[in-house]
């Protein structure tokens, strides 16, 4: 669903209407809540004329380009025509106080876009009395009272954090990277959208393309790999930040459960459709599962680079029960294929050796795991039948090595030690090539396997639409989080 642009005249109109309000808002809920209905489906750039922001730093000197054909012949001459192309945008500039009074209106417009998040969930019976009683206390435009509100809303979506909203105060959002009240307009301009059906899947993969801008750049977590002319001090440094910027993204980005993820895969043996259901965990960027190879990012004297190389296996095993949001994104926006399934069969590897042990490492990460559901009587069958596959798979690729096994568990034990480590020397895996050792329809068919034991083919249903609700609050979560993150430098 397309947002709506207004027209100025109707920009003006909003903006005095705003501002008649924004004086006296705490004591006219109405008011605001009639604000807030005339507001839904507006595009971002409505919103920010309306709510105008002082320029973040990056965002400094931004200039349009008027493309229109220059015709003069000398160098001075192209220099007079081409000075009136570039013109300052004309963004109205917010005074500070007015700005601080903005925020705490949006405050109080978010109230009434959380409570129209909620109100089509069952559980909102549950919820229905705060938002009631906040307005009776007159304390629904306090950031404190959200934050309760919101707190117990997570807790009902089994996020894993305890009580994830700390401090929502709109006015303590930086502006370093993006505009202090970029976060708020988003959401307003993409989950106020309820037509009966709720937030549409397109409003939330827009906030999930934001919530990563807003991530790689206020808390990136990978080193400049590209530039050449790095000191060793620089680079340490580089290197030091992005490793406590990851220490805080695994920190932040704790994640939701959910208590019955099922799948539906066919059973060739049975000639029927069997379901595969399980507790996974789902959290939004794959990163915040990464570990770096070891001694990985280290500065290359003789290149003067950083060198960043990522342990796959972690973020392969971390797949078996978590669902990520980004590269969930990534299969809707691209049609593509779980990151983990590509990790194994369609990325390039600077080492064949790598890659092989990285397909043992799977199959051994996945064989234990199995083992694992195994013991839960709900699902020992399907487990159980998952590890024959598993087992054979296993047997198939390290045929070669010629092992003297009894039995699939002395296999296992002959190659992993007890800690999970391969003792396979190079020469060794390289007889496990599985484009040897596998025909191409095997190779097919164990890609589609592991797509469905790393969360992502064959569902029963749609994940973004069955969680949309928790999706919503967990991408306002990381986006406050992310907005707060955002010191403007002095």
């Amino acid at each position: 669903m397309k947002s709506k642009e207004l027209s100025e005249t109707s920009i003006r109109e909003f903006t005095d209407k705003k501002t008649a309000l924004r004086e006296k808002f705490q004591e006219n809920p109405a008011e605001v809540e009639n604000l807030y209905n005339s507001l839904k489906g507006l595009s971002i750039d409505s919103l920010q004329k309306i709510f105008p922001a002082p320029e973040a730093v990056i965002e400094q000197n931004i200039f349009e380009v008027r493309c229109e054909s220059i015709s003069a012949n000398s160098v001075s001459r192209k220099l007079i025509a081409l000075a009136p192309l570039f013109t300052r945008k004309n963004i109205e500039k917010a005074n500070p106080e007015n700005f601080r009074k903005d925020m705490q209106l949006l405050q109080g417009l978010f109230f009434f876009l959380l409570r129209d998040i909620c109100v089509e969930e069952p559980f909102f019976k549950e919820t229905a009395g705060l938002f009631e009683c906040a307005l009776k206390e007159n304390s629904w435009f306090s950031p404190e009272k959200q934050a309760e509100i919101l707190n117990r809303i997570c807790s009902h979506f089994r996020f894993l954090k305890e009580n994830p909203f700390p401090d929502i105060d709109f006015t303590k959002f930086g502006n370093n990277y993006f505009k202090a009240n970029e976060s708020i307009l988003r959401i307003l301009s993409n989950f106020s959208v309820n037509f009966g059906n709720g937030i549409q899947k397109e409003k939330i993969i827009n906030v999930i393309n934001f919530v990563r801008e807003q991530q790689k750049n206020i808390l990136p977590v990978f080193p400049n790999t590209k530039k050449s002319d790095f000191t060793e001090d620089d680079a340490k440094t580089e290197i030091k930040n992005v490793l406590n910027n990851l220490d805080k993204l695994k920190e932040l980005d704790s994640g939701f459960t959910d208590p019955d993820f099922t799948q539906v895969f066919f059973s060739e043996e049975e000639q029927i459709k069997k379901q595969f259901s399980r507790e996974i965990t789902c959290k939004f960027f794959q990163e915040s599962e990464m570990e770096w190879r070891k001694g990985n990012p280290h500065f290359d004297e003789n290149s003067g680079r950083i060198v960043a190389k990522r342990y796959d296996r972690a973020t392969n095993k971390s797949a078996l029960n978590h669902k990520f949001l980004y590269p969930e994104r990534n299969m809707v926006t691209h049609i593509s294929e779980n990151f983990a399934v590509f990790n194994l069969f369609g990325k390039e590897y600077d080492s064949i050796t790598y890659w092989e042990s990285l397909i043992l490492y799977a199959l051994f990460d996945t064989r234990n795991y199995l083992i694992s559901l195994a013991a839960k009587e709900n699902q020992r069958a399907t487990s159980e039948k998952f590890l024959k596959i598993i087992n054979y798979y296993f047997q198939k690729i390290v045929k070669p090595l010629k092992i003297a096994a009894d039995s699939d568990e002395e296999r296992w034990n002959r190659i992993f030690d007890k800690k999970g480590f391969s003792h396979l020397k190079d020469r060794d895996l390289k007889k496990t090539d599985i484009n040897s050792t596998l025909e191409k329809s095997q190779i097919t068919h164990l890609r589609k396997f592991m797509s469905v034991l790393y969360c992502s083919g064959n569902e029963e249903e749609d994940f973004i639409e069955k969680h949309k609700t928790a999706i919503s609050i967990y991408l306002i979560h990381l986006s406050f989080e992310l907005a707060r993150m955002d010191i403007a430098k002095d």
